[in-house]
């Protein structure tokens, strides 16, 4: 049945940054189960290289690529090596971030809280710089931005992630408009309270004021996240673009 579902996304090249870990790399695994050929980046070649193989032992296809998302030499070399694997591409799931600096305004240190900020918003600035030419060359294609609930609202502690994630969104709408003509849409995933290992560093499951304790709210494993990833992926070309689709539940 699932391959029925999503049977549309079947020889597409799909780019899945954070590809290592979590959301990104249990999106990866789908990807290669259902037919799409992956390109899985991340800063450490190891994670990268584990997504690669469980994809390409379970009948997959899939390239590995070390590169820190936010740096633009680095993003560079992935779109020459993109263009010299597989030409173009047709999905980019970009995903590279987190939470790393949490502190009040005023005790930040300057160079972690940009560098917070960054990881947020550069890794998807440059995201996009790198995916729309190689989309282009495709007829077009589908960007999705792992963005957050807090790009949306302010919380004691967390301004570096919440204004990441708000320029983040703010560059997702600004790309939607400039890309539409190229068949090209832009759209932000919110996932919510997910258990990967970067978000239990900040987040205690036994913390009463953790959001893995709000009773609310649906606590999720990365795999759990993936079906409205791949419907997103699924959507025709004049479908949503600039738009929000939420697995939170605030």
């Amino acid at each position: 049945m699932e391959n029925v579902l999503y049977d549309n996304l079947r020889g597409k090249i799909a780019l899945v940054t954070g590809a290592g870990s979590g959301i990104g790399a249990a999106l990866a695994k789908r990807f290669g189960s259902l037919g799409v050929r992956v390109i899985c980046v991340g800063r450490t070649k190891e994670t990268i290289k584990e997504t690669v193989s469980s994809i390409k032992y379970s009948g997959g296809e899939a390239i590995h690529f070390v590169a820190d998302a936010t740096n633009p030499e680095q993003m560079e070399a992935l779109s020459k090596e993109i263009k010299n694997t597989y030409e173009g591409i047709d999905f980019s799931f970009l995903n590279a971030g987190g939470n790393i600096q949490q502190e009040t305004i005023e005790n930040s240190d300057l160079f972690q809280w940009k560098e917070a900020v960054d990881i947020n918003m550069m890794t998807f600035f440059l995201g996009v710089r790198v995916s729309a030419p190689l989309m282009r060359i495709n007829g077009g294609g589908r960007i999705i931005l792992t963005g957050s609930a807090m790009a949306h609202y302010a919380s004691v502690s967390n301004s570096s992630y919440s204004a990441g994630k708000a320029a983040a969104r703010m560059i997702a709408n600004t790309a939607s408009l400039e890309l539409m003509a190229d068949n090209i849409t832009v759209n932000e995933f919110i996932p919510g309270p997910v258990k990967t290992k970067q978000a239990l560093k900040n987040y205690s499951e036994t913390d009463l004021n953790s959001p893995f304790n709000n009773p609310e709210e649906w606590v999720k494993k990365p795999e759990d996240v993936t079906d409205l990833i791949l419907t997103m992926f699924s959507l025709p070309g004049l479908g949503p673009t600039s738009q929000i689709f939420s697995l939170a539940r605030r």
